[in-house]
């Protein structure tokens, strides 16, 4: 394939914007018995991973399906003169380099983070003589191809509808900046189907988000069905109906990596874990302790008593339990917001901590030695909040690869780096989906939201992953996500509150600097954002405009 030029300007709607990019001003015609093949001189011929032949056939039914059409005021009419025949793509050939068996998508969906940018790899050429070429290392790479190549397509609308692309030749080189791009889900605070985290899961590989950190119990509830830990979700879930069982979340699981969407469950611990109380009062300190603003960050107030060596056995069987339900090399352990007060007022942990001679911190020191043992037994990576590492001190038992969350402030990326540990960005100040919803609080003249203001698509996308991160720390940032907290959102808003704003995270951090370096130009990524935004409606997602119609139809003309 010939060698596009990295220009920072393209026509193409796509989201993320391929990294290497050249187009002309050819009109190509899908055909109407279009399909889509293996090279007969690829490994794929012989032996095609199933995951990759369903990515096959959903990618063609989806494009014969479509009908998104261009954004301009003559919606793209302006592309197809009356008369005109237009060439015909009837074929897409994918190959698959090497010789060795073919892995499957869900195979490359879960390797370790760093491994991922190479997997996701893919070129694409699409000709004006109608010949259309992906080609990449893995079966990952081909169907993140498949994804660029659904975005290509125009719906012409009229009686004798077809799909049509006005931008051929077009010639591809695309890979992610990063290894990590993902959306955290919160399913403690309110409840979301499985219908929903499907539908969610669809939209995620459509932009090539490749991580959904699942954050599946908090205080508030614990819809995690564990086979050997039923009086968990029994007591402590909102309802019966209301629990992901095991079997559940196995088939979300391969329905995520049969997407290249790696599943990184969480049980934040030692602190929200109030609810575990319902089913075990004896291992909980504090439970529901008032006022809650003294004893936890929101209520019910209520964490394990750490310090406990019943406790923590208790807590290793959980963990053990858990973690080989999924298939992600990495399982979150949380520790983030731990409330030292509802612990040094519980007498269980005072004469605990007095009887052994301890603090919290050895006491949590403790605890996370023995928990992430079982996290690291069953061959996975702890992924942890940034107080693990900033507010506690240096805590032996947090090794250095273990995988670091920040999310309190961006700043403290720096801080963490320093200390030599892998970051993931999901700061507050750039990423948090919760904020700006009003306050959720019983308060005499409040309403106030927690923290804001709103996190617009255009302030996420002005985020910088290298600021103040010395040259040689940045090959330990993995990546970045955005956070959905569902204190006030459940299925009714999920898709208003994430979409299309989440579209903005997938592309920094697929696609890197920009020309000038960061932040990446909003006013340039404007008319993609729009256009996948129509896309996402097309395929029914709640997605909110970005702006009026009007302007969605003139690129450009609101620009301050």
């Amino acid at each position: 394939m010939r060698s596009p030029a990295s220009n920072e300007t393209t026509p193409l709607r796509v989201v993320p914007r391929p990294t290497r990019v050249t187009t002309g001003e050819t009109v190509l015609r899908l055909s109407g018995d279009f399909s889509i093949d293996i090279d007969n001189s690829s490994s794929l011929k012989s032996s095609i991973p199933r995951d990759l032949e369903q990515a096959i056939h959903h990618t063609t039914a989806t494009l014969h399906k479509n009908r998104h059409r261009y954004l301009s005021p003559q919606r793209g009419a302006e592309f197809l003169i009356s008369g005109t025949q237009h060439t015909e793509i009837q074929k897409l050939i994918l190959s698959l380099n090497g010789n060795g068996k073919p892995r499957s998508i869900a195979h490359d969906a879960v390797l370790p983070v760093e491994d991922r940018v190479a997997a996701e790899r893919y070129e694409l050429e699409l000709a004006t003589d109608g010949s259309a070429h992906i080609e990449a290392d893995t079966s990952l790479g081909l169907y993140r191809g498949l994804t660029t190549f659904q975005q290509l397509f125009f719906y012409s609308g009229g009686k004798d509808g077809f799909q049509y692309t006005p931008h051929a030749p077009i010639n591809i080189e695309d890979q992610p900046a990063f290894g990590w791009r993902a959306v955290l889900l919160d399913t403690s605070r309110n409840w979301f189907g499985e219908e929903a985290l499907l539908k969610m899961l669809d939209t995620m590989a459509l932009i090539k988000m490749n991580v959904f950190h699942w954050h599946i119990t908090d205080s508030n509830s614990w819809p995690l069905g564990l086979d050997d830990f039923p009086e968990l979700a029994g007591k402590g879930a909102y309802s019966p109906e209301e629990v992901y069982q095991q079997k559940q979340i196995q088939k979300i699981v391969l329905y995520a990596n049969a997407r290249g969407i790696d599943v990184v469950p969480e049980i934040d611990m030692p602190g929200h874990t109030a609810i575990i109380a319902e089913s075990h009062p004896e291992l909980i300190a504090g439970y529901q302790r008032t006022p809650f603003v003294k004893y936890a960050h929101q209520p019910p107030a209520g964490q394990l008593r750490f310090a406990d060596d019943k406790v923590t056995e208790w807590t290793k069987g959980l963990l053990q339990s858990a973690v080989t339900v999924f298939s992600s090399p990495y399982f979150g352990t949380g520790g983030d917001e731990l409330n030292t007060t509802c612990m040094m007022e519980d007498e269980e942990t005072a004469t605990t901590l007095k009887s052994k001679g301890w603090t919290l911190e050895k006491a949590l020191d403790n605890f996370t030695e023995q928990t992430h043992a079982v996290v690291r037994a069953n061959k996975k990576t702890p992924l942890v909040w940034q107080e693990m590492v900033l507010t506690h001190g240096d805590l032996p038992s947090v090794k250095k690869d273990t995988l670091v969350s920040i999310w309190i402030d961006s700043k403290d990326a720096a801080k963490v780096l320093a200390k030599g540990f892998r970051i993931v960005h999901a700061a507050a100040d750039y990423f948090y989906l919760d904020q700006g919803q009003g306050g959720w609080l019983g308060e005499e003249g409040g309403g106030d939201s927690w923290q804001g203001p709103y996190k617009s698509w255009q302030k996420m996308y002005s985020f910088d992953p290298y600021k103040d991160v010395e040259e040689g720390k940045r090959k330990l940032v993995m990546g970045g996500q955005c956070s959905l907290w569902a204190e006030q959102t459940d299925e009714t808003n999920l898709e208003t509150v994430l979409w299309p704003r989440a579209a903005a995270v997938a592309e920094l951090f697929w696609t890197g600097a920009g020309a000038e370096g960061y932040p990446r130009s909003s006013v340039e990524a404007f008319p993609r954002m729009h256009d996948v935004r129509f896309r996402m409606v097309d395929r029914g997602v709640r997605a909110i405009p970005l702006q009026p119609y009007w302007s969605a139809l003139r690129p450009g003309t609101t620009n301050k």
